[in-house]
């Protein structure tokens, strides 16, 4: 980040008091004080459940010279448009509004039959799903479809396989704008779009877990090792 950019960020924080007066605890996640930059952004606080692998962060971007929130649930980061905003006052004034209901709906799990944009799938009906293996290969189950994430751009995560500790995971998507399933994994935190669980629906997307799923999370762990 340059000097000049992080010294006014710096300046910023001596208008406004709202960092001050942040809750230590919202429905279980604990507050973090950051003030502190990462590459190009600027990190204010986060708020973590760590037994949960969910947290919320509040930052500044260089690049796009946005006030932004990025949300992490498992190892799936991604960033929540509504405050997207220019000006600090205006990002103070939206995190006062909107933080608690976001932070809340990080854990609140999906209804499967109520959600209209996913009850036509069934998921909580899938017969495959319920015997899903709690552990393969050291990645722990994650997310079941019976009880899906809902992310960005239509995106539902509907199973997710992690390791934590690796910081790897298998993740399939359900995307209700094309009606799709796709996969993607990663390995220390580093995405790669798998095409071997592509598929058109829920029976075809069972066939190919059946016989992709115990691989592809082996040789995730494979190359995890190779890299380390």
């Amino acid at each position: 980040m340059k000097v000049e950019i992080k010294n006014k960020i710096l300046a910023e924080l001596e208008t406004t008091d709202f960092f001050e007066n942040l809750r230590e605890d919202i429905c279980g996640y604990k507050l973090k004080k950051i003030f502190a930059e990462d590459d190009d952004k600027f990190f204010y606080f986060s708020y973590n459940d760590e037994k949960n692998h969910r947290a919320f962060a509040a930052y500044f971007h260089e690049e796009t010279a946005e006030y932004k929130v990025r949300v992490k649930i498992g190892l799936t980061e991604f960033c929540l448009t509504k405050f997207f905003t220019n000006k600090l006052e205006t990002f103070a004034k939206i995190l006062n509004s909107e933080m608690q209901a976001a932070i809340e709906n990080l854990s609140a799990p999906v209804d499967t039959k109520t959600d209209l944009l996913i009850a036509e799938q069934n998921f909580s009906n899938w017969e495959y799903a319920k015997n899903l293996p709690e552990e393969i290969e050291g990645f722990e189950l994650f997310i079941t479809p019976e009880n899906p994430a809902k992310i960005t751009n239509g995106s539902y995560i509907i199973l997710n396989y992690s390791n934590f500790e690796t910081f790897c995971d298998l993740t399939i998507y359900y995307n209700v704008y094309t009606g799709t399933f796709s996969g993607e994994s990663k390995v220390n935190l580093v995405p790669n779009v798998s095409y071997l669980f592509d598929a058109e629906n829920l029976k075809d997307l069972e066939l190919k877990l059946k016989k992709n799923l115990t691989a592809e999370l082996c040789n995730i762990k494979k190359i995890s090792a190779e890299t380390a």
